[in-house]
């Protein structure tokens, strides 16, 4: 796939914003006008393809001259053949006609083809845009959106991009033709019939305007609710939210909520299509009134010999093809309009700006030593103003899980209003540094701040103030495949895509051979589970990863880590709810991993905390202490509290 040029990811504005309703009634308002700027940076997209555009444009001329001078053959059958009995030129002209219906027959499909060629590439770039510019996105990014809406932009909003070119584009430049080459028929066989056939013209264009409006914002709503139902079915559908389903017995009440969406889609659609139905009624009045007063006063013109009756017979097929394309050339507004709110949706996930923005400087493989410093870091997840302002589908259309449709707070919540969140501040001020090869733990109580502290360390996310240095060097400046392949990270829920144990070992090294992953499972204290499946390294684990056990789960994820061999080693630890035998094989699979390595660890565990070269104590996002086990005892309260509360309990438990 070529490098899409016409997308124009420009500055703009997204997120998931505040308040889903105000947001749809702003959009549904904005919608009522014609929006050029969006119209245009639309019309960007098919620059890539002006020489197919040029090939069909010159197609649809010629279909449009096709299909006009049949009713010229026809006139001349009549008159200038089957009135003055010479049965060589009705021949000749029937010939004609003949071979110009198939000529013209074969150029339609090949305009059809030409016009879904442009269709499908321009939307396979779209897509191709928007998922590569949804992987610049930080981790913060996805957490705040719905996994649902974002399938349904990539897929249903910009699948409806086909009928814009192949109705609304295409339509446009063959109903425009179509009519230029009827009308020019129709003045050089009779100027006073033509004159007659065009003076109701108007009865056609002015009714189309007053449907506009309507079917734009049913264009919209439909879009929105198609995003609502694809949310609740890869929610409802995926493993996990099957399996909560099904724990609270929600069956029913899924079934009903899908139920009513599909309903609502259903009346919508079907509004959709019934919105021009008075509209449709009026124009077809008046394709019968073109012709019965052609008729009337032709036939008067027939009769005192002005001109043949296969004048009035050409001009009778001729209206066909003047009012069907001045109906469809009236409407052709009302698609552009609809239009404008697919691409609205569209450019509203593609004017999301990275948070996070990729270094230039690369560093050299094996040349990290591993030293990591923190300096004055804080972190807020205080959104920027640009969030407030846009793109709000993934709100309003998604399913609140909270009562009351709340997303949730978090610590150290400050003010707020419904129109700009509160601000959280989840780090303040942090100052740590950690030598090569040295393992630092992480302790504190739930919402310190350790994971967001782990998270920076890869830039899944910038600090708001300070910086990060990776052996004395600002990670910003770095690019961040560079900064990321020296690091490996092993979270608390590992995840593993709906493949094979092998291909999921793979993610951390591509070109690992079976003996390389064989290797790591073996220091991983996995191998010989994985040589009990029933397909050894080929069989699919399931989606994420469910036909393994928690265990096997952090011991595969522990043998990926292995396979990428980083230098520095994040590591979030989750080993409390396993038993001893699996965690005894996970602690040593961790001292195989930790070895000669820089860690930071989130602890969770006494023998972690004890194995430590420094432990960090955390309190509300800031560093509360920092020291061995035996100095925080000695001078740490909070240490000393978590350490009798959790620690000192596990440590009796051990020692029964």
């Amino acid at each position: 796939m070529q490098e899409f040029r016409g997308l124009g990811l420009g500055a703009g504005s997204g997120g998931q914003g505040a308040g889903g309703n105000r947001w749809r009634m702003r959009e549904l308002a904005e919608s009522e006008h014609f929006d050029w700027p969006i119209f245009r940076r639309a019309l960007r997209a098919f620059v890539p393809y002006w020489p197919y555009t040029i090939v069909v444009t010159i197609v649809i001329l010629a279909v449009s001259l096709g299909g006009a001078i049949p009713a010229w053959l026809t006139q001349k059958i009549i008159d200038e053949g089957i009135q003055r009995r010479d049965m060589s030129l009705i021949v000749e002209y029937t010939l004609a006609l003949i071979g110009v219906s198939i000529g013209t027959g074969l150029l339609g499909v090949l305009q059809s083809y030409l016009s879904n060629l442009i269709a499908q590439n321009v939307m396979a770039d779209y897509r191709i845009a928007i998922f590569r510019h949804l992987q610049r996105q930080t981790v913060g990014f996805f957490a705040s959106r719905q996994s649902g809406d974002l399938v349904s932009r990539v897929t249903n909003d910009v699948t409806a991009i086909q009928s814009v070119v192949t109705s609304t584009l295409v339509g446009f430049v063959s109903n425009l033709l179509s009519i230029a080459a009827t009308l020019f028929l129709m003045f050089s066989m009779n100027w006073r019939l033509a004159v007659l056939a065009v003076v109701v013209v108007p009865g056609f264009v002015i009714p189309t305007q007053r449907v506009g409006k309507s079917r734009q914002q049913l264009q919209g709503q439909i879009q929105q609710w198609l995003s609502k139902m694809t949310v609740q079915l890869s929610e409802s559908l995926g493993v996990s939210g099957a399996l909560l389903i099904r724990i609270f017995n929600r069956q029913g009440p899924e079934e009903k909520e899908f139920a009513e969406s599909n309903r609502t889609l259903r009346d919508l659609q079907v509004r959709q299509a019934l919105v021009g139905r008075w509209l449709f009624m009026w124009l077809s009045m008046f394709s019968s009134i073109g012709p019965a007063l052609l008729w009337g006063y032709g036939g008067w013109l027939v009769v005192k010999g002005d001109i043949g009756l296969g004048v009035i017979v050409a001009f009778t097929a001729l209206l066909s093809r003047l009012y069907g394309p001045l109906s469809q050339l009236a409407q052709l507004h009302v698609s552009i309009l609809s239009s404008v709110a697919l691409f609205r949706r569209i450019f509203g996930i593609m004017d999301v700006e990275p948070e996070v923005v990729d270094g230039t400087r690369a560093i050299p493989d094996n040349s990290v030593q591993g030293s990591l410093r923190l300096e004055g870091v804080s972190f807020s997840y205080a959104p920027s103003p640009r969030e407030t302002r846009a793109e709000g589908p993934a709100a309003a259309n998604g399913r609140s899980r909270l009562p009351g449709g709340g997303t949730g707070g978090g610590m150290g919540e400050v003010g707020g209003t419904p129109e700009r969140p509160a601000e959280r501040w989840a780090l303040r001020e942090i100052d740590l540094s950690i030598e090569p090869g040295e393992t630092v733990a992480l302790v504190g109580p739930s919402g310190a701040g350790k994971t967001t502290l782990l998270n920076l360390i890869p830039r899944f996310s910038d600090p708001a103030e300070g910086r990060l240095l990776l052996d004395g060097t600002d990670t910003r400046t770095l690019t961040l495949h560079a900064l990321r392949a020296q690091m490996g990270l092993v979270p608390q829920d590992p995840f593993f895509f709906h493949d094979t144990v092998a291909n999921n070992l793979r993610l951390a090294k591509d070109t690992a051979t079976i003996e390389e992953m064989e290797a790591a499972c073996r220091a991983a204290q996995i191998h010989e589970t994985i040589a009990a499946l029933p397909e050894g390294y080929d069989t699919v684990v399931g989606e994420r990863g469910y036909r393994l056990s928690g265990g096997e789960r952090q011991r595969l994820a522990i043998a990926r880590v292995l396979l990428q061999g980083p230098k520095i080693v994040l590591l979030d630890e989750a080993t409390s709810a396993l038993d001893t035998v699996i965690e005894r094989k996970i602690q040593d699979a961790l001292a195989v991993l930790l070895e000669g390595r820089t860690a930071l660890v989130i602890a969770h565990r006494l023998s972690t905390i004890l194995k430590a070269d420094k432990i960090v104590v955390m309190e509300r996002g800031r560093v509360a202490a920092v020291g061995t086990h035996a100095e925080l005892v000695a001078r740490d309260p909070l240490y000393k509290q978590l350490y009798e509360t959790q620690f000192h309990v596990e440590a009796e438990l051990e020692g029964r």
